[in-house]
């Protein structure tokens, strides 16, 4: 399965201070949860996020649910091991 096979998700990884924003390419957003279910997926884009804040996002955090985790999902893992 390619990129071209799944859709997009904005997620936000909310570490108590603020959040860490990401695209993820999935099947489902239920794909998302059971790997990451510490990630909100939003359902609509924040009125706060415009188009350029959206780009950079995309640029910097556009992720695979099954490639190698990088970035905000490398954070997210890193977190587990702190409960």
């Amino acid at each position: 399965m390619t990129l071209m096979d799944k859709q997009r998700f904005l997620v936000c990884y909310d570490y108590g201070m603020g959040g860490l924003w990401a695209f993820i390419y999935a099947r489902s957003s239920e794909d998302i949860l059971g790997k990451y279910p510490e990630l909100f997926i939003a359902t609509e884009q924040p009125a706060w996020m415009d188009e350029n804040k959206m780009a950079d996002i995309e640029s910097r955090e556009s992720h695979d649910i099954d490639g190698e985790p990088f970035g905000v999902l490398r954070v997210v893992i890193e977190e587990r091991g702190h409960d």
